[in-house]
């Protein structure tokens, strides 16, 4: 482990789900942020009640949204490549 993922919540720490969607309301576009422990950052290019639309650093993007049944959030982007990982 690396001092970076010292200060990153673990499975355990998990936000609630009302904790994430205050999280993504107070969001504006502009804004950067990361998710899931993750390296990569999004910048926010759009919002909305239920959604955040978001860009990485290479112009690609994702759409944060809320399941209106559940209340949790979830990632959805477009594959753009493809690669198997030797482990």
């Amino acid at each position: 482990m690396t001092s970076d993922d010292s200060d990153r919540p673990s499975a355990e720490e998990s936000l609630d789900p009302n904790a994430i969607t205050e999280r993504f309301t107070d969001l504006e576009v502009g804004d950067t942020l990361t998710v899931n422990n993750h390296e990569l950052t999004y910048e926010v290019v759009d919002t909305d009640t239920y959604a955040v639309i978001a860009e990485d650093p290479d112009g690609h993007q994702v759409t944060f949204s809320q399941n209106l049944q559940s209340g949790g959030w979830a990632i959805n982007e477009p594959v753009f490549f493809v690669e198997s990982v030797d482990e």
